[in-house]
């Protein structure tokens, strides 16, 4: 559902501007003050000003808070009785089979850090064998909210790659969301494919990764591990919270909007600007963002949902 934040940025302006005015209009005769017509409209254009600079404000707080914490993973011990009773696993061996049949190797299972309060979920992940392309089958759940049922348990898919060691590509199954827009590194090939199974995304990637090696002239990296994948969302974030941090409020709720009405399901930069991405290798991504000084990568004794 778009969420028109352009339009309530003006419509909670207005509305307190006519409350103040009403208000101003009720009280002057009654407390005997005389105002002008001037120092009227200039409360009233006050009360407005603020309340859309405060809108904006919160909207811009909202959107950069998720970049504030650098992403991180809970290894998950299948075997745990919370494990075996929140997450069916069988959903996501039946996949795991068919990525052993093309040669790809189990990775460990995993949920995010931070986790979100009403979302519960779980990923397992693989790696084809010369590292080149990570797969994450997850199994996402909503908490249940006061007064709501919860939602049946969901299956999503997505495939990730890093051509000439800089330029992250992602294919998915899930539906895209202005946020996940936002949130983008400057590099990044995103595609997204909503009901679509996993041999049919794997499909799409591959082909993807060869579209792009004919026109870019980068093949895709190897080496690629659990850590990596890590440290290949935290440089997106990384971006994206440069970016967005030199965005006021009304522009984040325009490109909200734009996105909302557009309903992009793929964006990448220009292959011009692809091809002027500089190779490296992939141990200046560890260096860059697996330093001492970053957050762990992974988060071993915290409690979870699984």
């Amino acid at each position: 559902m778009a969420l028109h934040l352009k339009k309530a940025l003006f419509r909670n302006s207005v509305f307190n501007s006519g409350v103040c005015a009403a208000l101003a209009a009720i009280l002057t005769p009654l407390l005997g003050a005389p105002v002008g017509l001037f120092w009227l409209a200039v409360v009233v254009g006050a009360v407005g000003l603020l309340t859309f600079l405060r809108t904006a404000y919160k909207i811009r707080q909202g959107v950069l808070a998720p970049m504030q914490e650098l992403a991180s993973y809970v290894r998950i011990d299948r075997d745990s009785a919370t494990a075996r009773k929140q997450v069916d696993w069988s959903l996501i061996d039946d996949y795991a089979t068919q990525l052993a049949t093309r040669g790809f190797r189990p990775l460990g299972d995993y949920t995010t850090y931070p986790s979100a309060p009403t979302l519960a979920g779980v990923a397992a992940m693989f790696a084809d064998a010369e590292g080149s392309m990570i797969i994450e089958i997850q199994q996402l759940k909503l908490m249940p909210q006061a007064g709501t049922a919860a939602n049946n348990e969901g299956i999503y898919f997505s495939i990730m790659s890093m051509v000439g060691g800089s330029i992250r590509v992602v294919t998915s199954n899930h539906k895209p969301s202005a946020v996940t827009y936002l949130m983008r590194g400057d590099h990044d090939v995103a595609t997204c494919r909503p009901g679509s199974g996993l041999m049919e995304l794997l499909a799409t990637h591959t082909d993807l990764l060869l579209r792009l090696r004919e026109k870019v002239g980068k093949a895709p990296s190897t080496g690629l591990t659990v850590e990596r994948y890590v440290l290949a969302i935290r440089e997106a974030q990384a971006h994206a919270h440069s970016r967005v941090s030199a965005m006021s409020g009304f522009a984040i709720a325009c490109a909200v909007d734009r996105f909302d009405a557009d309903r992009l399901l793929r964006w990448t930069p220009q292959i011009a600007d692809l091809k002027e991405v500089p190779q490296r290798r992939l141990e200046e991504l560890d260096h860059g963002f697996g330093s001492d000084v970053q957050p762990p990568i992974f988060h071993e004794s915290l409690a979870t949902q699984f």
